[in-house]
């Protein structure tokens, strides 16, 4: 009776290694279930991000009866020189204020700072604005992309077009200044110095891409042109994307300088390190399979990576001549 008192039960080793082999596989199977509700979270709200754009958008045109240009022809002796979309949006995304500090940095500045919007001090130039950030790009809130550390690099742009068939090069949206080539017309709604109206989307709104998501390479660097490079990087193709290729495609994006060459499924060439003609971005994102898309209609839609080249660049275009087929 003494020593069925003293007696104490407990786990063998066998025992043991059995419940934390179990509990390890729970935890195997849970993760990922786990990983996949964030992500379900994070696109939902890049989602909701993109639908807020496209209505902004929506609200200029009715102010302005027409949608921002995608940059600022450059002219000798102007202020603000290759102010984009993004700037002329801004009161419409809820940035009121920020807008009004933006456009009265002239004033308030030397005139040789405010030439160029990427000479504006980080007070101005660096304030990240949640809404054009996508949550699942661990970048953000990130610089660059306009040539400074100065200034905020988002994920959206808007669409330059996929190129029109008088190009060499559908992917083309835009050319370095020293080159004889112009591409006043890629195709698209945006292009530079164009602002242009619902009706201009010939093939219909809820058949002609407005805007998408792009990768930043890195939270800082001093690059030229990545997408969404809002400050300063407009006319080495940071203002739009191009539907010359497919989303998520392994043709590099062509910028002035990259921030790096090779950064996970975003591969970047430096169009001017190697004197390559021509400048362009295309739409990238860390949703598994594709990228999401906003359209003249405000509407959202995830668009798959494996969608159709020539129905892709139909989307991007505003005058195909007919709805596109099913992607």
């Amino acid at each position: 009776m003494r020593n069925q008192r003293l007696g104490r039960g407990g786990f063998t080793l066998v025992e043991l290694l059995v419940v934390i082999a179990i509990i390890g596989v729970m935890v195997g199977l849970l993760l990922p279930a786990v990983q996949a509700a964030r992500e379900a979270a994070r696109r939902m709200s890049c989602s909701n991000n993109l639908k807020q754009l496209g209505l902004a958008m929506h609200n200029y045109h009715d102010t302005f009866q027409m949608f921002p240009y995608g940059h600022k022809l450059e002219v000798a002796g102007q202020s603000k020189r290759r102010d984009n979309w993004y700037q002329r949006i801004l009161p419409f995304i809820e940035q009121g204020a920020y807008y009004d500090l933006y456009d009265n940095a002239e004033t308030t500045i030397n005139f040789f700072t405010a030439e160029y919007i990427h000479r504006l001090p980080a007070t101005i130039a660096g304030v990240p604005v949640a809404a054009m950030m996508c949550p699942s790009d661990p970048a953000g809130p990130a610089r660059g992309g306009g040539g400074s550390n100065n200034g905020f690099q988002g994920n959206y742009a808007v669409c330059a077009g996929g190129g029109l068939p008088k190009d060499p090069i559908l992917a083309l949206i835009t050319v370095p200044i020293n080159l004889n080539m112009i591409v006043e017309d890629p195709g698209g709604m945006f292009g530079r110095q164009r602002s242009r109206r619902f009706r201009d989307a010939i093939d219909g709104t809820s058949n002609t891409l407005l805007a998408s998501e792009g990768m930043i390479r890195g939270a800082t660097g001093g690059s030229w042109g990545g997408l969404g490079g809002y400050w300063g990087g407009a006319p080495h193709g940071s203002f739009a994307f191009s539907t010359g290729e497919t989303p998520n495609t392994t043709v590099p994006d062509r910028v002035y300088s990259c921030k790096s060459v090779v950064f996970r499924n975003a591969p970047c060439e430096n169009g001017f390190a190697d004197g390559l003609p021509g400048r362009w971005n295309f739409a990238r994102s860390y949703h598994p399979g594709g990228v999401q898309v906003a359209l003249c209609d405000a509407s959202v839609r995830f668009v798959s990576e494996s969608v159709d080249r020539q129905t892709w660049r139909n989307l991007g275009n505003r005058d195909e001549g007919g709805v596109p087929a099913e992607y």
